[in-house]
């Protein structure tokens, strides 16, 4: 199913409500409200292994030929929602968070140490996105630089951009929570009725 045909069903169920038309735009607010909610409940349910990436359409792979390289020795990505992998040098990483990568450095712990053969992939918000920075050794200086290899797969999130992506059986979920989302958004005392009793 393709956007335009999404439109339609909308259109087709919110008519059978005889509620008032909706322009595309504004399909286009609930859709990714919706898509955003579908992807969350079942990340919940799943987590995030393959095949929930694989049945939703959503786990992307990239490397050191990516173009995604930025200045400051970290890769910047807009859309991330969750890595399931990290390699640096062909070496898995670790994936941790700032402040653990702080624990880490501080440590003296040789089990749990950062070096090339145990490399710590850390995760950090950015200015427009979340900055993966990969650390091959303790040293803050010595970090990954443009010479190193990387690995990453992660799962991003979709929008209404990306809608040929998500499987059709999949779709429809989606497209009937969007007319839930629309119809309780109208303010129609049968329906909202009807939408508290389908709550309950």
């Amino acid at each position: 199913m393709n956007i335009n045909e999404a439109y339609d069903y909308i259109d087709l169920m919110v008519d059978k409500a005889d509620q008032p038309y909706f322009t595309n735009p504004e399909k286009d607010i609930f859709l990714n409200l919706s898509i955003t909610e579908f992807l969350s409940s079942k990340y919940a349910l799943m987590g995030a292994n393959q095949d929930f990436s694989e049945q939703y359409g959503n786990r992307y792979d990239l490397n050191h030929t990516s173009g995604y390289v930025q200045a400051g020795n970290y890769v910047e990505l807009v859309d991330y929602h969750h890595i399931t992998y990290a390699a640096l040098n062909g070496r898995s990483c670790r994936i941790v968070s700032d402040d653990k990568l702080s624990e880490l450095r501080a440590g003296e712990n040789p089990f749990s140490s950062i070096n090339d053969f145990h490399p710590v992939c850390s995760v950090v918000q950015g200015s427009s996105g979340v900055r993966i920075f990969f650390h091959g050794n303790q040293d803050a200086n010595k970090d990954w630089n443009q010479g190193d290899e990387f690995n990453i797969r992660y799962l991003r999130h979709l929008d209404i951009s990306n809608w040929d992506r998500i499987p059709e059986q999949y779709q429809y979920d989606v497209l009937n929570t969007t007319v839930r989302k629309l119809l309780a958004n109208i303010e129609s005392t049968s329906y909202g009725v009807q939408a508290h009793e389908a709550q309950q």
